[in-house]
Formats: structure tokens, C-alpha cells, sequence
């Protein structure tokens, strides 16, 4: 900078006047700079220095429980990114995506982040990765569930004011749509989230629900019970296929493992909640391979009302993911400082049942 400043005849601040307030410096003189600055090979000020100097990089990091290609291919996650977009967009905001594995370097990935807050979307849990982002002392917005350690660590006063939770009410909405789907079955099926760290695609049976790492998933699997139990059924006897990834093509075997083959129809499931909607649509897509029909073979649910669901009938939990992606952007920037329950309501259609008058 010095270099330039001699060239263009000028102070060392008004060559950074130049670049960081150009306002400040007259049309003429910011001109010799950028010619001198051009001539000298110089590219401007070190954005990273001038971010240490400020203590602050003007940049939010979304954390990817999936990896970093779910945030493009899962459309749910597209249209919560965007709403986490629009909102760094209104207040010239960069946004980063710092995907997590589950493994060891997870924390140090949210240790080396730059970023002035984080957003945690997808599955987040409990365990070193967590513990880094509250330690960072950064403002965080996490999607989802509510992690049990939040509200059990010491200095939960001060982490509950920059520490906030974007969620609907999982448990109500999980035995709303199960009630929807479960009315008159007499096998109802669960299609599941990963309980646990590494899951691998499994179908077990009334899973033990105070296990499941992962609140979210917890509190619909808590809530699909609710349903079962209040329909006469045992809990004990549900099946429920466990996927290692959220994925419509990764589902398919455990699925097909669920709903068995054309020859089992009559032991099958004859009705299946699903934690998403692209878990449902992998149900369907094996139900019409089989020859099965929907709702009067197996009924389906799903989770999140997508343009993909509504295409093909599919009942579903509605919620508004755009609408909590710049909630949880406006609370990492500190723009509202409350995060009240969001909303979320079912959206009714072909795949299941009526109500019987």
C-alpha cells in the first residue's frame, strides 16, 4: 500500500480510503490510486486483515449435518437456505456452508470458521461439535429440535442469549399427521430419520425412543407413538425402517425390506408415516412397482408439504422452511432476539384415508 500511495502521490490513508470508503476521496485522486494500484500489481487491501482488524468477517456459516451436496439436491434444504440467503442478501452478508461428518474434526471445522454466527441445519445433536459452537461465543440459530444439553449446562442464562432454536412443535404435528395416516389401519408402519451417530439402514421394531441421539427425531418418533397407542395398537409391534440418509434413492432397499414384496401384501404395512417427503415418495415409488395402491393398499404421509407432494397427493406436515431460514439468519445476526414456536399445519390429500363420519 505504501508502494502505491508514493506512486500515486498520495497518503497510505487515502489509498485505503480509496478502497474501503471510496466516498471519502475525490473522483480524481481515487483514480491515480486505482492506475498506480494497476501498474504496481496491487489487488487492494487483505480482506482477511481488514477482518482482523475489525473482528469481523460479515459472514454467516450454515453447518450441513448431511453433507454439502444435500444442501443443493434436497429440495427442503434449498428453500431453507434461501430464506438463511435473502436475509444476507438485506444486510450485505456473505454466506458459507461448513459441512460436519460426525467424525472428530467437526469441531475444529467450527474452531477455524471466520464466521460472525452460525445456522445449524440438519440433525444437530449433542457431542463435541455442539459444544464448539456455544464455546465459540458466537450468536448461533439452530433449525430444529432443541438439544437436551442447552438447557442442562451451567451458564445457560448467558448461552440463552445468543443461543436460539427454530422449531415447530414436532411431537403435536408427528401425532396429528400419524392420526391422519394410522385412522382405520390395522399394521401401521414408520419410515425414520437416523437414530444414531453412522446409522446403518435398518427396520427395527418400537425402538426405544429415550436412545434416539437425535432430538428431532426423537420427538416425532415420540409423537408417531402417541398416535399408534391411542389407536389400540402396541408400540412394540410398529415397525420402523431406519435410513441412513434422508435420500429417495438411498431409502429404497430398507423401504423395500418394510413394505416386502407383490406376495406379502397381507402382512405388510397398510399404512406408513414417513419423517420427509422424499422418504414418502420412495414408499410410493415401491408401493407402484409392486402393484399396491394408495390410500386403499397402504396409506402414506410425509413431512414438510413440498411441490413434489402436492404433485402426487401426498398428505403432509406443512412448514414454512424458507420462512425459518430467515428467522434463523435474523437471529445469528442479532436482527430479533426471540424465536417463538413456528407454525405448522397438515396438509390433507389423496394418499391418506378420509375420517369416517
Amino acid at each position: 500500500m505504501a508502494d502505491v500511495a508514493r506512486a500515486a502521490g498520495v497518503s497510505v490513508m487515502t489509498v485505503s480510503y480509496a478502497y474501503s470508503a471510496p466516498h471519502r476521496v475525490s473522483p480524481g485522486t481515487r483514480a491515480r490510486v486505482e492506475t498506480s494500484a494497476t501498474a504496481l500489481g496491487y489487488a487492494g487491501p487483505n480482506p482477511a486483515a481488514r477482518s482482523l482488524r475489525q473482528g469481523r468477517s460479515n459472514s454467516i456459516a450454515v453447518v450441513v449435518g448431511e453433507g454439502l451436496t444435500y444442501a443443493f439436491d434436497d429440495p427442503e434444504s434449498s428453500r431453507f437456505l434461501a430464506g438463511v440467503a435473502s436475509v444476507c442478501v438485506e444486510f450485505q452478508q456473505s454466506l458459507t456452508l461448513v459441512p460436519v461428518n460426525g467424525d472428530a474434526r467437526d469441531a475444529d471445522r467450527i474452531r477455524e470458521s471466520a464466521a460472525d454466527a452460525f445456522v445449524l441445519w440438519t440433525g444437530v445433536s449433542d457431542g463435541p461439535l455442539l459444544d464448539a459452537v456455544v464455546a465459540s461465543g458466537r450468536r448461533v440459530a439452530i433449525q430444529g429440535a432443541e438439544p437436551d444439553s442447552l438447557r442442562a449446562r451451567p451458564d445457560v442464562d448467558q448461552v440463552a442469549g445468543r443461543v436460539h432454536v427454530v422449531t415447530i412443535d414436532d411431537r403435536s404435528a408427528a401425532a396429528a399427521v400419524a392420526t391422519a395416516t394410522f385412522a382405520g389401519a390395522a399394521r401401521p408402519a414408520v419410515v425414520s430419520f437416523a437414530l444414531e451417530d453412522e446409522q446403518e439402514a435398518t427396520v427395527v421394531h418400537g425402538p426405544a425412543l429415550d436412545d434416539v441421539r437425535f432430538p428431532g427425531a426423537r420427538q416425532r418418533l415420540r409423537g408417531y407413538r402417541d398416535a399408534v397407542e391411542a389407536a389400540g395398537h402396541r408400540w412394540a409391534d410398529v415397525p420402523v425402517a431406519v435410513v441412513g440418509r434422508n435420500h429417495r434413492q438411498d431409502a429404497r432397499p430398507v423401504i423395500e425390506e418394510l413394505l416386502g414384496g407383490a406376495d406379502a401384501q397381507e402382512s405388510a404395512p397398510d399404512a406408513v408415516v414417513a419423517m420427509s417427503d422424499q422418504l414418502a415418495l420412495a414408499v410410493l415409488d415401491v408401493l407402484t412397482e409392486t402393484g399396491r395402491s394408495t390410500p386403499g393398499d397402504v396409506a402414506v404421509s410425509g413431512w414438510d408439504d413440498s411441490p413434489e407432494a402436492a404433485q402426487h397427493g401426498l398428505t403432509s406436515v406443512h412448514q414454512a422452511l424458507e420462512e425459518q431460514g430467515t428467522q434463523c439468519a435474523l437471529l445469528a445476526l442479532g436482527q430479533v432476539t426471540e424465536a417463538p414456536t413456528a407454525p405448522w399445519s397438515l396438509a390433507l390429500r389423496t394418499t391418506t384415508r378420509p375420517e369416517r363420519p
